[in-house]
């Protein structure tokens, strides 16, 4: 039996990672740690491979890659979103993908906390401020009492509203399944997206892209929020309209935005966001702690071991398990 994974740069997994050992008793494991440059060369790192382990977004599972794999069966994805997969396509094919939406909840968690007191109390400026030698203060706002938008109430958003609560902050929220038992649960007002965005002093994103959320924060929700409102996304880039993004900040319409995801990743270096003093960047890096890695590591192989085993779990395209090859 044969294991690919065919995306492992940045590289995550190595050749004596103890979360390979049960994968490797299991059959052979092909590891490329170097980023393909096409459609075909992903097809050819993947061709005789029965399950495989997806831990980019770069790599795109199309229909025109599953038709060409007869022999995949399940396609385990490392995080959460699978928008880089075509989803009724793999249906089509019979190939089961799973994620692992319980690994980085933690980590993602406590990075948007981190993100919201680093904007609010203007952290990022006065740290290069003074290690230039200049000693300035900056005010920064007192959160409690304050009011907290959740975009999304899934597990990131489950962890992270007991802090915000501790903060003494209230909680509003919204999500496309208008869920009020699990508002209730988390301890928030549900209200509609336009509500959210005109009461929050901080709108924090927690929501997978999709072609339902794509684009979801525009210039027009911009406009609804408060001039002196936070934006923070750990969530996805492409939930955020970044050009309008980059006005409203510029034009000081909001306060400031801290944004952990991006449209383009890496960032370009003459991205107009790095211009402005109102934003606080990290590279895509909220699940990445010593805890996060290891959970994201470990899970995307217990996916396909219990797939194997007949106990199949963190299944994205359920419909697929009828039909799968």
């Amino acid at each position: 039996m044969q294991f690919a994974i065919p995306d492992n740069y940045p590289v995550v997994y190595t050749e004596d990672r103890a979360a390979l050992r049960p994968l490797s008793e299991r059959g052979e494991v092909t590891l490329v740690s170097t980023r393909h440059q096409s459609t075909g060369e992903l097809v050819d790192r993947l061709r005789g491979a029965w399950g495989a382990i997806n831990v980019r977004a770069y790599s795109k599972f199309t229909d025109e890659v599953f038709a060409a794999l007869p022999d995949l069966k399940i396609v385990s994805v490392m995080g959460t979103g699978t928008d880089n997969i075509d989803l009724a396509a793999a249906t089509r094919h019979g190939v089961v993908v799973t994620n692992t939406p319980t690994a980085p909840t933690i980590s993602v968690a406590e990075h948007t906390l981190a993100l919201t007191l680093a904007i609010a109390k203007n952290l990022v400026p006065m740290h290069a401020a003074l290690k230039a030698g200049a000693w300035r203060h900056q005010p920064g706002v007192e959160l409690r009492g304050k009011t907290f938008g959740m975009i999304g109430l899934g597990l990131i958003a489950a962890e992270l509203a007991p802090a915000i609560r501790t903060l003494g902050m209230r909680l509003i929220g919204w999500s496309l399944t208008h869920d009020e038992a699990r508002a209730r649960r988390l301890g928030l007002e549900l209200l509609p997206l336009d509500d959210v965005l005109r009461q929050s002093d901080v709108v924090s994103l927690h929501l997978r892209a999709s072609g339902r959320t794509a684009g979801l924060i525009g210039r027009r929700e911009l406009e609804l929020m408060k001039p002196t409102a936070y934006l923070v996304n750990t969530a996805r880039g492409a939930l955020v309209d970044e050009q309008a993004l980059f006005e409203a900040l510029a034009e000081r319409r909001i306060a400031g935005a801290a944004i952990d995801v991006f449209q383009t990743e890496p960032l370009p270096a003459d991205s107009p966001l790095l211009q402005l003093d109102n934003v606080v960047v990290t590279p895509h890096v909220a699940w990445v702690t010593d805890a996060g890695v290891e959970r994201m590591v470990r899970q995307p192989v217990e996916n396909i071991l219990a797939f194997l085993d007949g106990k199949p779990q963190f299944v994205v395209n359920p419909a697929a398990l009828a039909g799968r090859r």
